[in-house]
């Protein structure tokens, strides 16, 4: 599949203030926003976060009640704090914290009090969509469960921060979900597609080339996205020569 300019259309727009713009490029009639690359450790395993916290790589960490279980948690207000104190400290920009219980809203305004650095997680239903707007934080908000275009036009209306497609889920669902991808690609611009639900460093590195730059990467790909053997050989080479 050829490689796509996310954020193109017919005719050129304004860009908004709140767009991460690295560059931007007049394509005929089409203006094409190439945006910084944003990777999100999408784990709740604290010893990872401590791990990479000094690379400098991860714009945040995100988080859902899966992988606060799959860490021995508990889903709770209480755990979110905890959780954003430890990447506080570590000096990551942000997290992500998911609503939960029968009180969406009252779930999402306690998420947001926890700390300016905080996102709060929606899933992208109408009981989300309704408490996406008496919540009226979209620089705050990342739309979740994204499966369809709909969905992110739905995000698009709202203006929030982040949608999140999960792609791997899809794949395994339906046949066209890279197809799919690429029109919600094409359909987003006010909110910013954080792609989550990969299943290996292929699919990561493929959506890179693509264009798509924002990511959730789960500890696995997030650990070797960057490590290479043969990086590894030539680096051992100049030790051995610097000590010869």
């Amino acid at each position: 599949m050829a490689a796509r300019c996310p954020g193109t259309k017919p005719q050129p727009r304004p860009i908004p203030a709140q767009t991460s713009v690295w560059a931007f490029l007049f394509l005929g009639q089409n203006l094409c926003i190439l945006h910084h690359m944003k990777l999100f450790l999408d784990a709740a395993n604290t010893d990872c976060w401590a791990d990479l916290a000094g690379t400098g790589l991860f714009s945040g960490i995100t988080t859902n009640p899966l992988l606060i279980q799959r860490a021995g948690l508990k889903t709770s207000i209480e755990t979110y704090r905890t959780l954003y104190d430890r990447a506080m400290k570590l000096g990551y920009p942000s997290i992500q914290f998911q609503v939960f219980g029968g009180d969406w809203l009252q779930c999402a305004q306690s998420i947001a009090s926890i700390g300016p650095e905080v996102f709060i997680k929606i899933p992208a239903n109408k009981m989300g969509l309704e408490v996406v707007s008496k919540l009226s934080l979209p620089d705050q908000t990342t739309l979740t469960a994204v499966y369809s275009v709909g969905q992110v036009i739905a995000a698009e209306a709202l203006q929030v921060a982040y949608t999140a497609p999960y792609y791997a889920r899809l794949r395994d669902s339906i046949e066209n979900a890279d197809e799919l991808f690429d029109r919600m690609q094409d359909v987003a611009f006010e909110t910013e597609l954080l792609v989550a639900s990969l299943q290996s460093n292929a699919q990561f590195l493929d959506l890179t080339a693509r264009g798509f730059s924002t990511f959730a990467l789960p500890e696995p790909i997030a650990r070797a996205f960057f490590e290479s053997t043969l990086a590894q050989k030539a680096i051992a080479d100049f030790e051995n020569a610097a000590r010869s």
